[in-house]
């Protein structure tokens, strides 16, 4: 008898199911529930189906501002991977190419550049707002913020094209941020975005970095691993950095060198030494998050 109640209910369920009306982008039918009201009230999971539709050009017409509803209720979610579909479609369809940029959609990616999510910051930040026609002063100033904030290539090479054509206003910015809090951070980046070092450089070289950094380096003439990590340490002593951080990383012939700076001028000596040395090809240069520290740590064989 109870088997029988379960395989009841469970078919009650999937007639339930069934009898929803379909999902359309028509949003004044009264017989389907249309996309735009499911991204405004649906379930997780359908918000993310609908989301994923719009992503992959599944939906017919046009996404207009009719959809703007939706994708703000969406860009509060709870669900990280929701706020930050809704912030490359806010970005893909309000902002980029749009001579005057959409007013609510601006706003919603102004904020969820600081969410909590890298995902949903980098999505704001690439689809939406580097990709504004015009840039005012303001708008520069918070891509300058973000860059500073989150130096990730990707995004800070992108915010750079963003900002080409804005360069007395970008060395305006950035001079008066290393009066600031948090100098460091738009020091490291000053070179990058006006293409010379600032005028007080000197003072902030043998400060420490906002993060420390990392250059994963492989050594061209081969040789093992404990050799090629003495000559590289050698060699960058001769350079001026005293005491240089080295590790290995990988066995055999598969190793690199993993050198970490933690003060602004070691990371400039080394990045000027590693870009003119014949022996050695720099993989990566990156910063030394938390998050890699503990990846790189379980990584180390045991003593």
């Amino acid at each position: 008898m109870k088997l029988t109640s379960i395989a009841l209910t469970s078919l009650m369920v999937s007639i339930s199911a069934l009898a929803q009306p379909p999902l359309t982008n028509a949003p004044n039918q009264k017989s389907s529930i249309s996309l735009q009201e499911m991204l405004i009230s649906g379930p997780p999971q359908l918000k993310m189906h609908s989301l994923s539709l719009i992503i992959q050009g599944q939906v017919k017409g046009e996404i207009d501002d009719s959809y703007l509803p939706g994708l703000k209720a969406c860009a509060e979610d709870n669900s990280a991977a929701i706020r930050s579909f809704a912030a490359r479609l806010l970005g893909v369809h309000f902002i980029q190419n749009k001579e005057t940029p959409n007013a609510e959609a601006l706003s919603t990616l102004e904020k969820l550049a600081y969410d909590p999510s890298d995902d949903v910051r980098f999505n704001a930040v690439y689809h939406g707002l580097s990709q504004i026609e015009t840039i005012t002063p303001q708008h520069a100033e918070l891509l300058i913020d973000l860059a500073a904030k989150e130096q990730k290539p990707i995004l800070k090479d992108r915010i750079i094209v963003a900002l080409a054509n804005y360069q007395p206003q970008v060395e305006e910015i950035l001079n008066k941020k290393l009066q600031g809090n948090n100098a460091m951070a738009y020091f490291e980046i000053y070179e990058e975005f006006t293409g010379k070092a600032p005028e007080n450089s000197e003072k902030f070289l043998n400060m420490p970095s906002s993060r420390p950094r990392m250059f994963v380096i492989k050594a061209k003439q081969g040789g093992a691993s404990a050799s090629a990590k003495r000559k590289l340490t050698k060699a960058l002593a001769q350079a001026g950095i005293k005491d240089p951080t080295i590790s290995i990383s990988g066995t055999g012939e598969n190793y690199v060198l993993m050198l970490t700076t933690y003060i602004a001028k070691d990371y400039l000596t080394a990045k000027k030494f590693l870009g003119n040395a014949p022996d050695y090809g720099v993989v990566q240069d990156m910063l030394l998050t938390p998050e890699l520290e503990v990846q790189l740590e379980s990584m180390r064989p045991e003593k």
